[in-house]
C-alpha cells in the first residue's frame, strides 16, 4: 500500500503526529475487544462500541490526512454496521473472517503510517487580522499642490500614507515607484477639461492595475461617465469630505480589518479539536477548545463566538442535545450551530439539524472546506447579530450591548485578577454641530470618530456608542496610563482633522474620562468614575482626556449634550 509524505504547517503537524503515536494503540483496543468478544460470546454493546470506534477512526484519519487508514477503518465501520443490523446470534464464519483480517490490516497500515515522513514548512505568519501598524500607501495626483498636500495630511490621521503627484506624466512612474493601494485623481487639469481619465485610461499595463477613486469639482454627467469608463471604483466632488473618501479607500485597500471570526469548538476528542483550531486559526480565526459538553454554557458566555463547531456523538451527550439546550435560550437564537461528524446517514444529519443546527460538515474535511464552510456561515451570523446589538449609523455596539460587554469584561478581570480600564467620551459642542450644520453633519461626524477609534485601538478593545454623541470604551489587560496615552493620541488625531460642511472646513474635539478597576468594582461604580473624570475633562476646558484619581470624588454628573 503506497504511502506519501506530506507538506503541512508546523502547528498541524505536531498535532498529526500525536494522532499517529496513539494510531495503533487503538487498532489494537479494537482487536483486543473484538477478540474478547469472540472468545466469551460478542454482545450487542461489544459491536455498538466496535461500530463507533470504528467510525471514529475513520472519520479522524481522513480529517488527518490518512487516507489509508480512513479506507480500512470506513470498511471496518461497514462490517460492524452489518453485523449490528443482523445480529451476532448467528454469525456466519465468513463475516467472522472478513471481520479479523480488516482488523489486522487496520493494525498494519497503522504501524506503517508510523514510519511516514513528514515534510514541515517553514513557520508561515498566520493570518490573524489586525489593525495595521504600517500606514496604507496611497497617490494623491492633484495639480494644486496646496490642495493635495492638505488631504494627504487629512488621510494621515486615517492611517494612509499619501504621496503627491502634480504632472500626469509623473502618475505612472509615481505608481511603479511607490505601489499605491489605491489612485485619487481629479477630472480636471492643465492638459484639459477631462485629463484625468483620458490618462488613467492609457495605462493599459495590467501591472497597474490600481483602484482609482475620482474627486472633482465637476459633478455632471459626462465626467462621471468618462471616470466611469476609465475604471473608476467611486466618484467624490470636491470640496473632499474626508469622512467619505476614508470610507471609499478602507473599502478598496482593505485597510478597515474587521475583528476575526470566534469559533468555538466541542468535541470529545482533544487531538480532533485541536486539528481543526489549528486550521481555523491559520485562517486567522480564534478559537476555544472545549472537549467537555458540560462546559458550553460557561464558554458560550465568556467568548461570546460567531459560530459553535459541535460534534454529533460525545460521551455524555449527543451534539443535537447540546443544539437543542443552547436554542431554549433567547441570546444564543441566531448563534449559528455547524455539526462536523463523520455521519453517513442522511436521515441522522436531518434530525440532528431539526434540533437547531444550520449545517452538517462530513468528515473527513480539509482545511480549505472547513475554512470556507465556518467562514460563510460566521459572517451571515455576524450579520444578523449586528442588527440586534451594532448602532446603524456608527456600526459599534449599541448602549445596551456595551453595558452587557462591560460586565463581561469586569468578571472576567475579576476572576482571573486582570486588569482593566474603561473611557466615557464626548464630542464637544456637539449640538452646535447640529445647530449650524444639520443632523447629516453631525452623522458624519460621529462616523468619522467611530472609524478612527476602531483604527488607533486594539483588536481586543471594544467600543460602543453609549448616547447620543458619547462613547464608551473597554480597554481588556490595560492600566488607567496606558489607556489614557492609547486615547490622548486618537483625541489628538481627531482635532486635527478637519469636517468639510458644505464649503466650510470645521476641526471638532472630544473630551474623555479614564477609570480603572479596582477590587469590588462594578460596572456602575466603574462607570460613574469615568464619567466622573469626563466631567472634569470638559470643565477644564475639553478637548483634553483625564485619568480619574484612585478615588472618585463625592459628586458625579452625567454629561449631557456639552
Amino acid at each position: 500500500m503506497p504511502f506519501h509524505a506530506h507538506s503541512i504547517s508546523p502547528q498541524i503537524a505536531a498535532i498529526r503526529m500525536r494522532y499517529i503515536q496513539q494510531l495503533e494503540d487503538r487498532a489494537q483496543a479494537i482487536s483486543a475487544l473484538w477478540q474478547h468478544g469472540i472468545a466469551d460470546g460478542l454482545s450487542s454493546d461489544q459491536i455498538t462500541s466496535l461500530y463507533a470506534q470504528a467510525h471514529t477512526l475513520a472519520g479522524s484519519a481522513g480529517s488527518f490526512n490518512l487516507p489509508e487508514v480512513s479506507e480500512v477503518a470506513t470498511h471496518l465501520e461497514n462490517l460492524f454496521a452489518h453485523l449490528n443490523a443482523t445480529g451476532v446470534q448467528n454469525m456466519p464464519s465468513e463475516m467472522q473472517a472478513m471481520i479479523t483480517v480488516a482488523i489486522t490490516q487496520l493494525i498494519d497500515v497503522a504501524h506503517q503510517v508510523g514510519d511516514l515522513p513528514i515534510e514541515v514548512q517553514d513557520p508561515l505568519p498566520i493570518a490573524i487580522p489586525v489593525r495595521k501598524q504600517e500606514q496604507t500607501p496611497v497617490l494623491i495626483v492633484e495639480d494644486d499642490v496646496v490642495v493635495g498636500e492638505h488631504l494627504a495630511l487629512q488621510l494621515e490621521h486615517f492611517g494612509y500614507c499619501a504621496m503627491v503627484v502634480q504632472q500626469l506624466d509623473d502618475l505612472e512612474q509615481a505608481v511603479r515607484t511607490h505601489h499605491p493601494a489605491a489612485i485619487i485623481l481629479d477630472i480636471v487639469f492643465p492638459e484639459g477639461d477631462l485629463a484625468g481619465p483620458q490618462r488613467i485610461a492609457t495605462l493599459l499595463d495590467p501591472t497597474l492595475s490600481v483602484p482609482v477613486v475620482f474627486v472633482s469639482q465637476r459633478n455632471d454627467f459626462e465626467a462621471r461617465l468618462w471616470a466611469l469608463r476609465a475604471g473608476g471604483r467611486a466618484y467624490l466632488t470636491k470640496p473632499s469630505d474626508v469622512d467619505a473618501l476614508v470610507m471609499v479607500l478602507d473599502g478598496l485597500t482593505g485597510a478597515f480589518i474587521p475583528e476575526p471570526y470566534r469559533v468555538l469548538i466541542l468535541d470529545d476528542s482533544r487531538l480532533m479539536s485541536s486539528l481543526y483550531a489549528a486550521m481555523l486559526e491559520e485562517a486567522g480565526m480564534l478559537t476555544m477548545v472545549l472537549n467537555d459538553p458540560a462546559e458550553v454554557m460557561f464558554a458560550l458566555h465568556e467568548f461570546q463566538p460567531d459560530l459553535l463547531l459541535l460534534d454529533m456523538y460525545m460521551p455524555i451527550c449527543t451534539g443535537p442535545e447540546v443544539a437543542a439546550i443552547i436554542r431554549q435560550q433567547t441570546e444564543f437564537v441566531s448563534l449559528p450551530i455547524v455539526f462536523l461528524s463523520g455521519e453517513q446517514d442522511r436521515d441522522h444529519q436531518l434530525a440532528a439539524l431539526d434540533q437547531g443546527g444550520d449545517d452538517f460538515l462530513t468528515k473527513p474535511i480539509t482545511a480549505p472546506q472547513l475554512v470556507s464552510a465556518v467562514t460563510s456561515r460566521a459572517r451571515r451570523g455576524r450579520a444578523m447579530r449586528a442588527q440586534l446589538t451594532r448602532d446603524g449609523l456608527t456600526g459599534l455596539f449599541t448602549h445596551a450591548s456595551i453595558k452587557e460587554q462591560l460586565v463581561r469584561e469586569i468578571m472576567r478581570a475579576q476572576r482571573y485578577e486582570q486588569i482593566l480600564s474603561v473611557a466615557m467620551i464626548d464630542i464637544d459642542h456637539f449640538k452646535q454641530i447640529n445647530d449650524h450644520y444639520g443632523h447629516a453633519a453631525g452623522d458624519r461626524v460621529l462616523k468619522g470618530l467611530a472609524r478612527l477609534l476602531h483604527q488607533r485601538l486594539r483588536m481586543s478593545d471594544t467600543i460602543g456608542r453609549y448616547g447620543g454623541e458619547e462613547f464608551l470604551l473597554i480597554f481588556p489587560q490595560t492600566d488607567g496610563p496606558t489607556a489614557l496615552r492609547v486615547l490622548d493620541d486618537a483625541r489628538a488625531r481627531f482635532a486635527m482633522i478637519g469636517h468639510q460642511f458644505g464649503k466650510k472646513e470645521v476641526t471638532i474635539t472630544f473630551s474623555g474620562g479614564i477609570a480603572a478597576l479596582r477590587r469590588g468594582d462594578d460596572p456602575r461604580t466603574l462607570l460613574a468614575i469615568a464619567d466622573d473624570a469626563l466631567y472634569t475633562a470638559k470643565r477644564a476646558g475639553r478637548n483634553q482626556i483625564i485619568c480619574a484619581p484612585r478615588h472618585p470624588r463625592s459628586t458625579s454628573k452625567m454629561v449631557g449634550d456639552t
